[in-house]
């Protein structure tokens, strides 16, 4: 029987990378558990934009997606129909946006 190993390798992440994307979220989104909003992370990222490059960096090198990241809030949203119907409804995800700029 073989063994097949499957790995790859991700680049780790600059400064420069993360404030593009931090740039590029959307003002206005609900923010996860934290409460934290895009509007609130554009605003200090100057003062974190460091710790969030080394934080990121360590999460792929030990290819571990963080715990406290996977929190999420699940809101039903009705869809159409009967509003007593559990069938007529979808679920969003409201991530923290730590976890949506690891994700990205």
């Amino acid at each position: 029987s073989k063994i097949i190993h499957q790995s790859f390798f991700m680049f780790p992440t600059t400064p420069e990378e993360i404030t593009n994307i931090v740039n590029d979220l959307k003002d206005g989104k609900s923010p996860g558990f934290d409460n934290i909003t895009a509007f609130m992370i554009k605003g200090i990222l100057p003062n974190i934009l460091n710790v969030l490059t080394y934080l990121f960096n360590r999460s792929f090198q030990q290819g571990e997606f963080p715990q406290c990241l996977k929190t999420a809030i699940v809101i039903p949203i009705h869809k159409k129909g009967d509003t007593d119907c559990v069938s007529n409804y979808r679920p969003i995800s409201l991530l923290s946006i730590f976890s949506k700029l690891l994700e990205k």
